[in-house]
């Protein structure tokens, strides 16, 4: 590589990630700031970052669900009670919420977890009652309730329809359902999870005997969506809160500025450790590390699913270790090879088989880890989640950073000097060969 060409290469990086910076840290204490003369805000890609409970503040508490009719809560109604109570939080607008089922001491909870709220009144009132199932017409009409009228929701299969859901009506429930479809054959009947619409099967006949068959080509996870949805509206569940805890957002800011203070220092001591021992080739990594962290945050900004909690901050931290780990792996590969590579061994020649070496060494290392965050995201709970998710984008980050682009630093300090051996941290690899002949 030329010199020019390695001006250039340095040039581009250095303007590219200024820019990049520039939008990044929010420079005026704001989350935004107004585009010139637009009604448009610019929000500072850093304050786009979601922030868990234990950051953000907010409130979880547990509940206790019960029926009116005095009956046991089944397994089918609390996973039907999740299932709405998740869609109705993400409609509100607090897609990161925890709805989750909980155990103690034999019996079962609902836990549900908010960021931003501090009160158990905001809570209940964004929660509201339980779900109802209500059959309506094309004009929006309320034709039939669910509640006090079906007895069960239940998954069946033949060949011809395949997956399909099937309903059971009590004695009231009959009579009333068949009057409803006996006026409505031929037209579509609006099938409503309180204001959110389920489904909306078509009426083929009047449907007399009690038993109801929905059909669509349904998969078995969409039939198990809708019955666990329609079950819930069905049974009435209903929540009694049983324990309420608030986390303080002073606490959770706290909490948040000193992770980014003890990053930040990580940060600094490594890549002067990284310079001390390794010198030219630790200038390079610390580049490569710099350009990391900025382009993680920007993942963790973009990413849907991250919701940065302290557990997801320990992975981003253990990430950051595993992209030095690489470098460092790296470098002593250059050493190794350049010491065994005999007295005419160029520094060029060392760094392209010391990368070489190192690769199969570093991807089998991250591939192991890549597996074991994915296995936690699948089964973790949702503190383990959050670790894993932003582990596995910061592993995947890592992997781009130690192999591409520290050899290009590396490559770009090579075209202005590829013998300076005390420059590049090798003036103490002496060649085999000529450590015999000594």
């Amino acid at each position: 590589m030329s010199k020019k060409k390695s001006i250039i290469i340095l040039s581009i990086i250095t303007v590219l990630f200024l820019f990049l910076l520039l939008f990044t840290i929010p420079l005026n204490g704001q989350d935004s700031f107004q585009v010139a003369d637009t009604d448009y805000d610019f929000y500072w890609i850093f304050k786009g970052i979601d922030l868990g409970i234990d950051l953000k503040g907010g409130i979880y508490a547990e509940y206790e669900c019960y029926r009116d009719d005095n009956q046991e809560v089944s397994d089918d109604d609390i996973a039907g009670a999740i299932s709405n109570l998740k869609d109705l939080l993400y409609d509100k607008g607090y897609s990161e919420a925890l709805v989750e089922e909980v155990t103690h001491s034999g019996n079962k909870y609902v836990r549900v977890e908010v960021a931003g709220l501090q009160d158990t009144e905001s809570l209940m009132n964004l929660i509201g009652d339980s779900a109802t199932l209500t059959f309506r017409d094309e004009e929006g009409t309320t034709k039939m309730t669910g509640t006090g009228n079906i007895e069960t929701c239940a998954i069946a299969y033949d060949n011809d329809d395949g997956y399909y859901l099937a309903l059971q009506f009590n004695s009231q429930g009959a009579t009333e359902f068949a009057k409803v479809t006996e006026e409505m054959v031929g037209k579509v009947l609006y099938i409503y999870i309180d204001d959110e619409q389920l489904m909306a099967p078509k009426v083929n006949q009047a449907i007399t005997g009690g038993k109801a068959s929905i059909t669509g080509n349904f998969t078995y996870e969409e039939c198990y969506n809708y019955q666990v949805k329609i079950q819930a509206g069905i049974t009435s569940v209903k929540f009694r809160l049983n324990t309420c805890e608030t986390v303080s957002a002073s606490l959770g800011e706290e909490a948040f500025t000193l992770s980014l203070i003890a990053a930040a220092i990580g940060i600094g001591v490594i890549c002067l450790f990284l310079c001390l021992i390794y010198r030219g080739m630790g200038l390079a990594a610390s580049c490569a590390l710099i350009i990391y962290t900025e382009l993680l945050i920007i993942l963790l900004a973009i990413v849907p699913w991250v919701e940065l909690t302290l557990n997801g901050i320990a992975g981003v931290i253990l990430s950051i270790g595993m992209a030095v780990d690489a470098n460092v792996i790296i470098f002593e590969r250059i050493k190794e090879v350049k010491t065994t590579g005999g007295a005419n061994r160029m520094i060029p020649s060392a760094v392209a088989g010391g990368f070489k070496s190192a690769f199969s060494t570093i991807l089998d290392a991250n591939i192991t880890t890549i597996i074991g965050a994915i296995i936690m995201l699948i089964f973790g709970s949702a503190s383990i989640k959050s670790f894993a998710l932003t582990l596995l984008i910061g592993i995947i980050l890592s992997l781009f950073t130690a192999i591409f682009i520290t050899r290009v630093f590396i490559n770009c300090f090579m075209a202005f000097d590829d013998e300076n051996e005390k420059f590049f941290g090798l003036q103490n690899c002496i060649p085999q060969d000529a450590a015999e002949n000594a």
